[in-house]
């Protein structure tokens, strides 16, 4: 099954991608599900108890401000499909502006400023977590998780005056590590990020490998942000953030018939 979370405009080029998309083989039956809203952690839920209720073996979401290539289904599902403890198989795509690929190694759900960007080449390998803009679940293997499926994390900038809803996909990428199943970054399968408000692919250059087969570290120095290498333990960074708990009911709606 294809899920598609959105706000209710797809961008264009994503679109576009899906209209070259190409199916396993090995497929008998397909199903598409979008599901509109503003919070992002619920539709993604949604999209699992359709697949489920579906019942599908494979869950691949996309986003829709993803470019996503016409193999992606094809190779994601090859990757699942060859070791059944993979649960979570994760494209890469970098963040809107180009900087950072969306993966990590060393990511504490209770300490978000620590983790790195782990090193990877065009091969497969295990990694900590991966974005949900194009990810596949072997749905299988996370159907008896508690709901919701997906917690996430609203990060608050006093500062900056800004809130934002965050982190679900590697928070549910720990839980499936905590239930003893595998995630695994595909870096062959390439995605463009669509930036709307620049109209703009990130990235413009994928990088090389010699960049990437190396652990990298986000680093901020004033205003400014780059991924520098990481030899050792990362660096700790105590004070820089703290939690609290807050309440979120999700209030369904239920057909009368």
């Amino acid at each position: 099954m294809l899920g598609i979370p959105t706000a209710g405009a797809p961008s264009a080029p994503f679109v576009e991608s899906l209209r070259g998309l190409v199916l396993p083989p090995e497929v008998t039956a397909f199903e598409r599900a979008v599901v509109t809203g503003n919070f992002i952690p619920a539709q993604r839920d949604l999209l699992i108890e359709r697949a489920l209720a579906w019942e599908a073996d494979q869950l691949v979401m996309c986003d829709d401000d993803m470019v996503v290539p016409a193999d992606a289904l094809v190779r994601l599902s090859e990757l699942l499909g060859a070791n059944p403890n993979i649960a979570v198989a994760g494209a890469l795509y970098y963040s809107r502006d180009g900087l950072r690929p969306m993966v990590v190694d060393g990511w504490d759900p209770h300490d978000t400023a620590r983790g790195w960007i782990p090193a990877f080449e065009r091969a497969p390998v295990a990694v900590d977590g991966v974005g949900s803009g194009c990810m596949a679940i072997r749905l299988q293997a996370v159907e008896g998780f508690d709901r919701p499926f997906f917690p996430a994390h609203v990060f608050v900038e006093p500062a900056q005056g800004r809130v934002r809803v965050c982190d679900e996909d590697y928070l549910f990428c720990a839980r499936v590590r905590s239930a003893g199943f595998a995630v695994f970054l595909h870096a062959g399968v390439r995605c463009g990020h669509y930036d709307r408000s620049r109209d703009r692919i990130a990235p413009q250059d994928w990088e090389p490998v010699e960049l990437t087969n190396r652990r990298r570290v986000l680093t901020r120095t004033g205003e400014r942000y780059e991924l520098l290498p990481l030899s050792g333990a990362p660096p700790a960074r105590p004070g820089t953030e703290r939690q609290r708990r807050a309440d979120v009911v999700y209030v369904e709606s239920i057909d009368p018939g």
